[in-house]
C-alpha cells in the first residue's frame, strides 16, 4: 500500500515527530550518559571513543531528520559545541583534559561522519545536467 502526498510533508506528520522525539531522545541519552558514574553506564562498543562517535552520529541523523528547515552546518556547528559543553562540564568532576579532547575529537567526528555524504551528494548534484 503506497500513500500519495500532495506538497510538501507536513510538520505534524508522523515522520516528522517520530524525528523529533529521535533527536531529543538521542540528545537526552547522551547528556544521561555523561552524567551517571562511569560504573553505571553498560559499554556497548569495545571502545569509549567508538561509542561517543556512534552517539553523536546517530544524534546527528536524528537532528537533521527533525529539522529539515535548518542548515545543515548550522546543525552540525550546534552539536559540536554542545559536545564541546559537555566535555568542559566532564572535566569539573573528572580532570583528564587529553582524555575530555579525545573524547570531543570523537564526538566531533561523528557529526562530521554523519553530515559529511550529504554535503557530497550536494556537491555532486552542482555537475548533473539541469
Amino acid at each position: 500500500m503506497q500513500i500519495e502526498v500532495e506538497g510538501p510533508y507536513p510538520e505534524t506528520g508522523p515522520l516528522a515527530v517520530l524525528a523529533r522525539l529521535m533527536f531529543c531522545g538521542a540528545v537526552v541519552g547522551i547528556v544521561a550518559a555523561v552524567l551517571a558514574p562511569t560504573q553505571d553506564v553498560p559499554q556497548l562498543l569495545r571502545s569509549n571513543y567508538l561509542e561517543h562517535f556512534a552517539a553523536f552520529y546517530v544524534a546527528t541523523l536524528a537532528g537533521l531528520a527533525a529539522m529539515p528547515r535548518t542548515s545543515i552546518v548550522r546543525i552540525g556547528a550546534g552539536l559540536a559545541l554542545f559536545a564541546l559543553g559537555l566535555e568542559v562540564a566532564h572535566l569539573f568532576w573528572i580532570a583528564d583534559l587529553a582524555g575530555a579532547r579525545r573524547n570531543w575529537e570523537a564526538n566531533t567526528g561523528g557529526v562530521v561522519a554523519a553530515i559529511a555524504p550529504i554535503l557530497v551528494e550536494r556537491f555532486r548534484r552542482r555537475f548533473w545536467p539541469h
